[in-house]
């Protein structure tokens, strides 16, 4: 799919970042139970939103899970090369109804089958890149400005879009002050923003053209997500992506505001250079009912930047911690958890799963990197909650005490679009016939979100109090509460049903909160559940539950008397299983455990020690999207010259891409705090 562009080494790249709801009722075992449970049956595509009705059920104090989408693009960013659905067909599609996906021939008509979700999604943002709003109008309507129209650039755009997106993603907002923005137009001098931020010249001598120009997209964006949102069965957040890329470096953040006042215009890298005037120029615009926070993503591709202190940074904690309670953990391009490397997490194999060839967007677009890497380890969320405890010793507040969503970052407008059976890509147009997408990319993953009910305002508040979790794709429900040995029963299992959620609340902590010294020896309920819809074998049969997982980080002296963050997985709760999968035709067999779980008390715990605890619930293996894909190559097919639509299949018989795959859920954190 990525061709190397070797006249385009010096073009800086920034942007391309690129359900059900349960009742609240917990299981009754206390161990995993094996027995078989009815696949869930396919809901049916609602009405039109025109049309859109339910019966908005008074809310559950015991709180629903609902599942949606919080980082996706439509045609308005500039990156999404291959789209065609706007705002509006996303979320017509987030609703369960067909669209037309890419590829698409000459005149825009698909050339695969109308593409339809198996489930509608409870939410959706639409998080178009606030940069570029206004030069992609331009470019592409010549009735806003005959002139822009006509420049080089555009013109540029219009003839390879992708060599346009690395034009107008290159320049200042990448390099810092390194490197200008390319200027097509040689005669003139190059112009400047107000805040010295390089834009295309014709953007005017302030950018007040693009600025301009960025107002239809925005206030489509805003009028899309009104009307498709329905209280009590569809929440459409306003939303749009802040696309810092310092080096290259990945520092991109979605922006997610809770209503519908919102900023006359995105704030973007272009007025706000880094997180901190990000945060100082959304709270002077986000007036009236407005409120906002901002989700970061792919640390996995931050050159070791995403996780650096306040020192390094310069931003303060407390303004971090209020605008920051969440962290995407997995997307599209890749799993940002852990990884199996010297200071990482060596003894976990379980972090060896959707890894990126690439540490930051110079290496992932273009195959190289000049710029010097940074140690692997430090571009994870685990070792971020393990220095954010460092940090909170010697500062007295942590800044990366994050809670953990999931989403797919697709550059299609296809929300929720995370079947490894059904993958048509994310970003580059995709063959008619053949792989669909890189092969270290994947579907992407899914938000999830404890709430009273399906509003804007419930499902926000529980984002603020990080009762949230993230899912590789499928729609596992996951539970965790905390509290201590003297208050939280150990047969919280058994009591089951209403029981183990109304206990958890009463007693403890649910995901997300924290626990201190003095309340006692931590102890904590974890319950998880299948997706029962059918994936497998033709949609006959849905996957079972193969393991639930505590990981702890903490603090600790060492012999000098200095502070070491340590990690320790442990597993809480197996189950029985003769589950089976043949990689050569990705058929399974046998079962497995539908539901787990388990009471679990720290056996290493230290009074004196911070300490953090998140729960993983893992799957049962099966088949990778490419190994699935790749069943239809040519019989043929010779990877010493293979056919490009099929070459990604090479890769794994070269070893570099996984056939199988155990998809899987994070639960937020619980802080045990000194």
């Amino acid at each position: 799919m990525k061709t190397v562009l070797p006249t385009l080494l010096g073009c800086l790249l920034l942007a391309a970042c690129g359900g059900d709801s349960s009742d609240g009722v917990a299981p009754t075992t206390a161990t995993a139970d094996t027995r078989p449970t009815p696949n869930q049956p396919q809901t049916p595509a609602p009405p039109p939103p025109e049309v859109l009705t339910c019966d908005r059920t008074p809310p559950n104090p015991l709180r629903n899970a609902y599942f949606g989408e919080l980082h996706l693009h439509t045609v308005y960013s500039l990156d999404a090369v291959a789209a065609q659905l706007t705002p509006e067909g996303a979320y017509q599609f987030a609703l369960g109804q067909p669209v037309e996906a890419p590829p698409y021939d000459a005149a825009g008509n698909s050339l695969i089958p109308p593409y339809q979700i198996d489930r509608p999604l409870d939410f959706a943002a639409i998080t178009d890149h606030g940069e570029w709003l206004g030069e992609r109008q331009l470019c592409e309507d010549p009735a806003l400005d005959p002139v822009a129209y006509a420049s080089p650039e555009c013109q540029t755009y219009r003839q390879d879009r992708e060599l346009g997106f690395l034009l107008f993603g290159g320049g200042w907002a990448g390099f810092g002050q390194l490197v200008q923005f390319p200027n097509l137009s040689l005669e003139e001098p190059l112009l400047l923003t107000d805040n010295e931020v390089h834009r295309p010249l014709f953007c005017g001598v302030t950018g007040e053209k693009c600025r301009a120009a960025a107002r239809g997209p925005w206030l489509d964006i805003q009028l899309q997500a009104e009307r498709f949102n329905q209280p009590g069965c569809f929440t459409a957040f306003n939303g749009y992506e802040y696309t810092m890329s310092p080096m290259s470096d990945n520092m991109h953040r979605n922006v997610i505001f809770v209503g519908d006042d919102v900023p006359e215009a995105p704030v973007s890298v272009y007025e706000a250079p880094d997180p901190s005037l990000l945060w100082q120029q959304l709270d002077e615009a986000c007036t009236g009912d407005c409120d906002y926070l901002t989700i970061p993503h792919n640390s996995n591709l931050s050159n070791g930047r995403m996780f650096a202190g306040p020192d390094e940074d310069g931003y303060d904690i407390a303004d971090k911690r209020r605008a920051e309670p969440l962290i995407e953990i997995f997307q599209v391009k890749g799993d940002s958890e852990c990884v199996q490397a010297e200071n990482g997490s060596p003894n976990d194999p379980l972090c060896d799963f959707e890894k990126l060839p690439a540490t930051n967007f110079f290496e992932f677009f273009l195959g190289v990197n000049p710029i010097p890497a940074a140690p692997e380890h430090l571009n994870y969320v685990r070792h971020g909650l393990k220095e954010g405890l460092l940090i909170e010793e010697s500062k007295g507040a942590n800044p990366f005490q994050y809670g953990f969503i999931a989403s797919t970052d697709s550059h299609f407008g296809l929300p929720g679009a995370v079947d490894e059976d059904n993958f048509v890509g994310h970003r580059d147009v995709p063959p008619a016939q053949g792989v669909k997408d890189d092969y270290f990319n994947n579907p992407g993953g899914l938000a999830v979100v404890w709430a009273e009910e399906n509003t804007r305002e419930s499902l926000f508040a529980a984002m603020q109090r990080k009762e949230t979790y993230g899912t590789s794709g499928p729609r596992m429900q996951l539970r965790v509460f905390g509290g201590s040995t003297e208050l939280l029963p150990e047969d919280l299992c058994q009591r089951g049903g209403r029981a183990f959620v109304e206990t958890g609340y009463a007693a403890g902590v649910p995901m997300g909160g924290e626990l201190h010294a003095g309340q006692g020896t931590p102890r904590f309920a974890v319950w998880a559940t299948a997706d029962t819809f059918p994936r497998e074998n033709d949609r006959s049969v849905s996957v079972p539950l193969e393991r639930v997982q505590i990981v702890k980080g903490w603090i600790e002296k060492d012999a000098n008397g200095q502070s070491q963050a340590r990690e320790q997985v442990y597993d809480i709760a197996t189950g029985n299983s003769d589950w089976s999968l043949d990689d050569d035709t990705c058929q399974v067999t046998g079962d497995g455990p539908r539901q787990m779980c388990a009471v679990w008390d720290d056996p290493d715990f230290q009074a004196d020690q911070s300490a953090f605890y998140y729960a993983r619930v893992v799957e049962a293996p099966t088949c990778r999207w490419l190994t699935r894909q790749c069943l239809n190559a040519p019989a043929d097919l010779d990877c010493s010259d293979p056919q490009e639509e099929w070459a990604a299949c090479c890769e794994i018989e070269n070893g570099n891409a996984p056939t199988r795959l155990q998809e899987r859920a994070w639960a937020s954190p619980i802080w045990y705090k000194q």
